[in-house]
C-alpha cells in the first residue's frame, strides 16, 4: 500500500492523502473497487492530470507547460470517479495486458498501452483506423503510459480511441465482482463505480475492407482535437459499398455514429463520399469554443469525414477481389 498526495495544496493547507492499492489479480482488483471512494488507475495519466490542474488553479502556481498540457489532454478518469480517496492500480495486471486473436474477433485488454496498439503489426494490417487513432494521441512518451481502457473510460468526446472504436463496431467487456456485461462505446458513461473495462472486442474484417482515422488540430499537438473522424467500408467485387460506418468526435457528449444504412450498395466513389461528408455535417451539432466556432467546426466535420472515407475506400480497393463477396 502506498500513500499519495492527492494534489499540490495551497500555502498553509495540508496535503490530502490518497491510498494507492496494487492488487495482484483482476479478481482482487474488483473486490477492492467495491469499497467506497475507490477508483481505477490505469496508466496513471489521469491522476497526474488532476495534480497539475490543481497546481494551475493555485494563484501562486508558476503556470502550465507543454508537457503538463499534454497530460491534461489525455485524462483517463470518468467524471463520477474524480472524488476518489483510493486508487486501484490495474495497468500492469496480466489479465488486462493481452491482445488475443480468435476466429472472428480480436480482443484487446484494457491495460494495453496505446503505444503497443500503434506498433502491433497485425492490428496495423486489419484495423488501421485503431492504430492510427492510438498513434495520434499526444506524444510517444504519453502513449507509452495511456491505457486503452483509460482512454475509453474517460468518456471524453474528443478522445481518439472512442471515435475509431465506435466506427469499427467495437464492444466493451465490463466487469464487477458480481457481473460481466457488454457495452457499446457510446454507453461508457453507464459504468458503475465498482466496474472496470476488462477488454475491447473488435470483429476481424473480411473481404475488401478498409478503414481510416482523421484528426484535425486547430492549434497544435498539445491540445484536444477540434474534429476527429473514423471511417470503415467494405466493398464487393463490383466496387459497391456493402458496409459503411462513420463516427465523428469532438462535437457532443460522445462519438456520433452517422446513419448511412440506406447508402449500402452505392458505388464507392466521389458521389458517395460527398454524400457521407454532407450527412456528417448535417447530423452533428458542434459547440463553439477556443478551437473554433460551431460553423467552422461544421465545415471541418465535412472535410475530415470526406478525407477519412476516401482513405477507407482506397484501402478497401487495394485489397484483392475475392471472386464473390456476400452482403
Amino acid at each position: 500500500m502506498t500513500i499519495l498526495d492527492r494534489g499540490l495544496p495551497s500555502p498553509g493547507v495540508s496535503p490530502d492523502p490518497m491510498v494507492l492499492l496494487t492488487p495482484r489479480s483482476l479478481d482482487e482488483a474488483l473486490h477492492l473497487l467495491t469499497a467506497e471512494g475507490a477508483a481505477v488507475l490505469g496508466g496513471g495519466v489521469g491522476h497526474t492530470l488532476r495534480r497539475h490542474d490543481r497546481h494551475r488553479r493555485d494563484p501562486t502556481s508558476s503556470g502550465s507547460s507543454p508537457e503538463r498540457d499534454a497530460i491534461s489532454q489525455t485524462s483517463s478518469d470518468p467524471p463520477h470517479k474524480r472524488d476518489a480517496t483510493s486508487l486501484v492500480s490495474v495497468g500492469s495486471l496480466p489479465e488486462l495486458r493481452t491482445i488475443l486473436w480468435s476466429g472472428e474477433h480480436v480482443t484487446i485488454g484494457a491495460g494495453v498501452r496505446l503505444g503497443e496498439i500503434e506498433a502491433d503489426e497485425r492490428l496495423v494490417r486489419t484495423w488501421p483506423i485503431v492504430t492510427e487513432a492510438a498513434g495520434s494521441v499526444a506524444t510517444g512518451r504519453i502513449r507509452r503510459l495511456v491505457t486503452l481502457g483509460g482512454n475509453v473510460a474517460a468518456g471524453d468526446d474528443s478522445h481518439d480511441l472512442p471515435v475509431a472504436l465506435a466506427a469499427a463496431g467495437a464492444v466493451l467487456t465490463v466487469r464487477s465482482v458480481s457481473s460481466t456485461r457488454t457495452l457499446r462505446i457510446g454507453e461508457v458513461n453507464d459504468l458503475g463505480g465498482d466496474e472496470l473495462i476488462q477488454d475491447v472486442r473488435l470483429p476481424i474484417p473480411s473481404g475488401r475492407a478498409g478503414s481510416a482515422y482523421e484528426k484535425f488540430l486547430s492549434r497544435g499537438v498539445w491540445e484536444y482535437a477540434c474534429v476527429n473522424v473514423g471511417a470503415v467500408v467494405r466493398l464487393d467485387d463490383a466496387g459497391a459499398a456493402r458496409r459503411l460506418s462513420l463516427a465523428v468526435g469532438s462535437v457532443t457528449g460522445g462519438p456520433v455514429v452517422i446513419d448511412l444504412a440506406d447508402l449500402r450498395g452505392s458505388v464507392a466513389g466521389g458521389v458517395l463520399i460527398d454524400e457521407v461528408a454532407r450527412r456528417a455535417a448535417a447530423s452533428t451539432r458542434p459547440y463553439g469554443d477556443v478551437k473554433g466556432s460551431a460553423e467552422y467546426k461544421t465545415r471541418m466535420i465535412a472535410e475530415f469525414s470526406r478525407r477519412a472515407m476516401t482513405g477507407a475506400v482506397r484501402r478497401a480497393e487495394e485489397t484483392p477481389r475475392s471472386g464473390g463477396e456476400s452482403t
